[in-house]
């Protein structure tokens, strides 16, 4: 295969990837979701949208160093 992905960088890419689009739809996650509606019963609404936004910027933290290959996944053999 001429172009290939390692694992770290689909793995990292797609947390990535998804950590940022839950960042754009904050508002739809906490109204639409049982796990939104949980936060915001725990934290109440103002709380849990910055709750929610540190959960989806350590996602985005965790997938970038994972695709730039800086930490790494545990392996058995």
């Amino acid at each position: 295969m001429p172009f290939s992905f390692s694992e770290n960088l689909l793995i990292g890419g797609v947390v990535l990837v998804f950590s940022f689009f839950g960042l754009l739809k904050e508002q739809w996650f906490l109204a639409n979701t049982r796990k939104g509606q949980r936060l915001t019963g725990w934290f109440g609404p103002a709380r849990a949208l910055w709750v929610l936004r540190v959960i989806f910027l350590t996602g985005m933290i965790f997938g970038a160093l994972l695709a730039a290959g800086i930490i790494h996944p545990i392996q058995w053999d």
